[in-house]
Formats: structure tokens, C-alpha cells, sequence
């Protein structure tokens, strides 16, 4: 089987996924058969070491996150067939889809107000400091030295106590961004593959 050929069948059975991802996978093999072809391969052997094209296309599905997996399936069988469970199902899975977006949304908010609540805290104890702080100066302006060393230690205490808190804040905040970046992940794994997962093909192929 000639490249072209072994091409030409991979976006025969890969019709079933978006035109931009078909013209994307038989890039890479074209490329890894070029790639096999410079290392001394006949063009036959190298199209041979990619494996059928009924194999090929198996795999790149399997590849696939698992809704656009099950989605291109089923478009394989009948793109009918997938309208008909889209619009049958929709009853089903719509609601559900809210009210997960819904839920995750509420936990998402709810975590956030808690930082910012701790964030306003420490902002609070920073402004109830500056203004001891402030006061020293009243005390020594009037000659009231206990006064004035009484406002400068709580100035000093409630600024340290801020900045204590606005470091925790800090943290807090840090860990919140990226669970939020990990939950994001999670979320959107059964629709999409980052770029390290999709590499395990490449590796396989350079193995």
C-alpha cells in the first residue's frame, strides 16, 4: 500500500470526526511515514509499520476523550441515529447538565467568598493598625507618653496580626487556584485531552 492510499482510507474511516481533526491525524502520519522513509525504509515498509488503516483509525478513536469518542461512534453507525439519542435523551441529560454547572458554580463562588472574606479580614486589622499607629502622634502631641506607647503597640500588633492573616489569605488563595485549574481539568477531560495525553501516540509511534 502506497502512502497516499493508506492516507486516502484513514479519511475514508475517520469521516466521522470534524474535517480540521482528519486533515490533523493523517498530517502525523504522513509525517511518520516520511520520517520512517529517511531512515532507510522502502515507502511500502514504512506505510506497513503504521499498521492497517482499520487499525490506525481504531486507535485514534480510542485516543479520543470520551464523549467526542462516543459521539464520533455513533456518527460512524448513523448521524441520524446520533440526533435522534441527542434529542431523545435531551430530557435527561440537559437537566442534568445545569444542574451540575449549576452546583459546581455554587461551591466555586462559595470558596471564593471565603478567601475574600479573609482578605477583607486581614484588610481590617491592617486599617485598625495604621490608624493606632496614627494616634501615636496625638499622644505625643498632648505629652501623654503611656498613651502614646499603649497606641504604638497595638498599631504594631494589629499590623502584625495582618500580616498574618494576608499571608494566609495568600496561600489560601494560591491553593484555591489551582484546585480550580485541576477541577477545570477534570471537567472538561471527557471532551478534551491536553497535550502531554495526546503525545502518547507520538511516543508509541517513535518507539
Amino acid at each position: 500500500m502506497t502512502r497516499d492510499e493508506f492516507l486516502d482510507r484513514l479519511g475514508e474511516l475517520l469521516a466521522c470526526l470534524p474535517a480540521d481533526q482528519v486533515e490533523e491525524t493523517k498530517a502525523f502520519y504522513a509525517e511518520a511515514i516520511a520520517d520512517r522513509m529517511e531512515d532507510g525504509m522502502s515507502e511500502e515498509e514504512a506505510v506497513a509499520a503504521m499498521g492497517a488503516p482499520g487499525e490506525v483509525a481504531e486507535a485514534t478513536l480510542d485516543d479520543l476523550p470520551a464523549v467526542p469518542r462516543a459521539i464520533a461512534r455513533t456518527r460512524r453507525r448513523s448521524t441520524a441515529l446520533l440526533w435522534v439519542l441527542a434529542i431523545v435523551g435531551s430530557p435527561v441529560w440537559v437537566p442534568l447538565l445545569i444542574a451540575f454547572a449549576a452546583v459546581a458554580l455554587s461551591v466555586y463562588v462559595c470558596i471564593w467568598v471565603l478567601a475574600l472574606c479573609v482578605w477583607v479580614i486581614a484588610a481590617a486589622l491592617g486599617a485598625v493598625g495604621a490608624a493606632s499607629l496614627a494616634l501615636v502622634a496625638a499622644g505625643v502631641a498632648i505629652g501623654h507618653v503611656p498613651y502614646a506607647l499603649a497606641m504604638l503597640g497595638c498599631g504594631l500588633a494589629f499590623i502584625g496580626a495582618a500580616l498574618l492573616v494576608g499571608a494566609g489569605a495568600w496561600e489560601v488563595s494560591k491553593q484555591i487556584a489551582r484546585l480550580s485549574a485541576l477541577w477545570a481539568r477534570k471537567a472538561v477531560s471527557p471532551f478534551w485531552k491536553g497535550r502531554g495525553e495526546k503525545n502518547d501516540v507520538a511516543a508509541h509511534l517513535a518507539a
